[in-house]
């Protein structure tokens, strides 16, 4: 073969082959060190849905876990404990509201409701109404005075899915859920629009049908961590049993132990040795025998125990000042930061949650205690984060000078700072004080008409100036 020849039969091999498996992916790998890739342990971790709690290990956990149940109380009792003001031009109306609200018990009941949501997932405010239908859509507008009997609270265990097909209206402000409720062990069906529902944790849409159109428990999310959690602690707890532990070696033991006698022989010895260390904290033994005594090291422990209680208040969402009623650490902690931030997180719950509800409580006491609904009426949540007397004491003082200086340069009446005083309970003020400072501030804001008997006002007075 010529040489020419050769050259042609030979394919020139490249020094580096890049395949398109080759690309560089923008994912973090590490060939020598195995990270991200077939060597890497991690590679094949993944998340897979474990279980889903049933009701009677959430009761148990809330019955028996005193983690567990402050998880599910304390964000409900939170966001009704300073409760809401009412603001309206009818003060008789505004009075009959409140009294009904006490009546029927309304922030028990609203916070019994909060709670059951997020312990089993859902759960179900019924608004009871005499003479009416409760499988017909509520029409709060014909609500007949005095109809309201009452409310119910009724979890999700109580309540299931009528066998009426759900169906999807986009027009529905909650499309996905169905209209129709069956209480349990009954045949009451029950409309949606006359149940106030506090859910769970919420799931994708796509998964409701499979839970029966309910959420999950708040529990759900934080079962591994509260049960990480308690075998830390549980394993602490044990560790005192083993704290100091006696160890006694002793020459033939295994073959004495090895007959029944012997087996007696043994323990009659260890009695009696106890007997005599437990007396005269004195131990005797055979020349032959071996004592020693361990003793368990804590260190470390308490830090352990702390982080997986951190990861616990983390999951939860609630500060481990209110969680764990613990003093903040660090320099210069004072947990205030933490708190704040958690009452703004309830402060949006309110906003998003409880309001819907309270209005369309509100509407059907309304109808049901005056007759006719009140269409200026105002809903406004009290503040969660409370002064103490210092600081309340001190905001006022400020109040105070402010409105000093504002007076001194004219800009507001005597009349604008005893409404703020009123508004905020400083002093018994009536209102026949507010409409006397009303009145002598338009008095004092009417300029004087002139008085022609004074050479000053009226007509100029002419003067001859013509020198004497």
């Amino acid at each position: 073969m010529s040489k020419k020849h050769k050259n042609k039969g030979v394919q020139a091999i490249p020094a580096l082959a890049v395949q398109p498996t080759d690309i560089t992916q923008d994912s973090l790998t590490n060939l020598v060190a195995g990270l991200m890739n077939s060597r890497d342990k991690m590679a094949y971790n993944h998340y897979a849905f474990r279980k889903t709690v049933s009701r009677s290990e959430l009761a148990t956990m809330y019955r028996s876990n005193w983690l567990a149940r402050k998880i599910i109380d304390a964000p409900a009792e939170d966001m009704t404990r300073e409760w809401l003001s009412l603001e309206t031009g009818d003060e008789k109306s505004k009075d009959a509201l409140e009294a009904a609200e006490k009546r029927f018990k309304l922030v028990t009941l609203l916070t019994n409701n909060l709670k059951w949501g997020r312990l089993f997932g859902g759960s179900a405010l019924y608004m009871s109404l005499a003479g009416e239908d409760p499988e017909t859509p509520l029409e709060i507008e014909r609500i007949r005075r005095g109809a309201l009997q009452g409310f119910l609270v009724l979890d999700q265990h109580q309540l299931t899915v009528d066998k009426q097909p759900c169906l999807v209206d986009l027009n529905r402000p909650e499309y996905w859920r169905p209209e129709h409720y069956r209480v349990a062990d009954t045949q009451q069906i029950i409309h949606a629009s006359r149940l106030i529902f506090s859910d769970g944790a919420l799931v994708p849409v796509s998964d409701l049908k499979n839970q029966g159109f309910w959420h999950d428990s708040v529990l759900q999310a934080l079962y591994d961590e509260l049960q990480r959690g308690d075998t830390v602690a549980s394993g602490t707890a044990s560790m005192f049993f083993e704290m100091c532990v006696d160890i006694l070696k002793i020459d033939g033991l295994t073959t004495k132990l090895n007959s029944d006698e012997g087996t007696r022989e043994v323990q009659k010895r260890f009695e009696v040795t106890n007997t005599a260390k437990s007396f005269n904290r004195m131990m005797l033994l055979d020349s032959a025998d071996e004592y020693q005594q361990k003793t368990i090291n804590f260190s470390g422990v308490s830090e352990v125990a702390t982080m997986f209680l951190q990861r616990i208040s983390g999951a939860a969402d609630i500060p481990a000042t209110r969680l764990l009623g613990q003093s903040p650490t660090g320099m210069s902690a004072t947990g205030e930061s933490d708190i704040r931030n958690y009452y703004d997180a309830l402060k949006a719950k309110q906003e998003n949650i409880l309001r819907p509800q309270v209005e369309k409580i509100y509407d059907v006491m309304a109808m049901s205690e005056l007759g006719h609904p009140l269409k200026d009426l105002v809903i406004e949540f009290n503040p969660l984060w409370q002064l103490c007397e210092a600081e309340r004491a001190n905001a006022e003082k400020i109040r105070a000078e402010t409105d000093q200086i504002y007076l001194m340069q004219g800009v507001i009446h005597e009349a604008h700072s005893l409404k703020r005083l009123k508004a905020n309970d400083t002093y018994a003020i009536t209102d026949e004080d507010l409409d006397e400072a009303q009145a002598l501030a338009q008095e004092l804001d009417t300029p004087d008409e002139p008085d022609a008997t004074r050479p000053d006002q009226g007509t100029p007075q002419t003067h001859d100036k013509t020198p004497v």
